[in-house]
């Protein structure tokens, strides 16, 4: 005997209703996941390790390896979403007038495991040393 039309709308919806308990929903007041962000994005990097740091040899410890020190107010930010990370730079903080300044990287090898990748910054700076008395001197102030 077939169920009436009322009959069979009460049927699908405890159907539904049965379906999504047993499915499960997200709770209430569940914040929604966090979105992975693009690859090849620059993203700051906060596991900085620099020279004066006693790990910066140490191959079990992860972080980003910066030889040249870094002066307060500069942060380095690194292309995401790559292993091992092609490209890190410099920003000052204090200055948003400065560019970035683009590191370079030495793999060091390690025996039995993948070379460390030593990031620094060799480009002289126009303004210090005798580069930055020759443009003193070309381009006064």
């Amino acid at each position: 005997m077939a169920l009436p039309i009322a009959g069979r709308r009460t049927s699908a919806a405890l159907a539904l209703a049965a379906a999504t308990v047993l499915i499960g929903s997200a709770p209430a007041g569940a914040d929604p996941a966090t979105p992975a962000i693009p690859r090849g994005s620059q993203v700051f990097v906060h596991d900085v390790l620099g020279p004066q740091d006693p790990s910066f040899w140490n191959p079990d410890v992860l972080g980003t390896r910066v030889l040249t020190p870094l002066e307060p107010g500069v942060s380095v930010v690194c292309a995401s979403g790559f292993e091992p990370t092609p490209g890190c730079s410099t920003l000052d903080m204090r200055d948003w007038s400065s560019l970035q300044r683009s590191l370079v990287f030495v793999d060091v090898p390690v025996i039995g495991r993948p070379p460390l990748r030593v990031w620094m910054d060799i480009l002289p700076r126009l303004d210090e040393g005798a580069l930055g008395q020759l443009m003193e001197h070309l381009f006064p102030r």
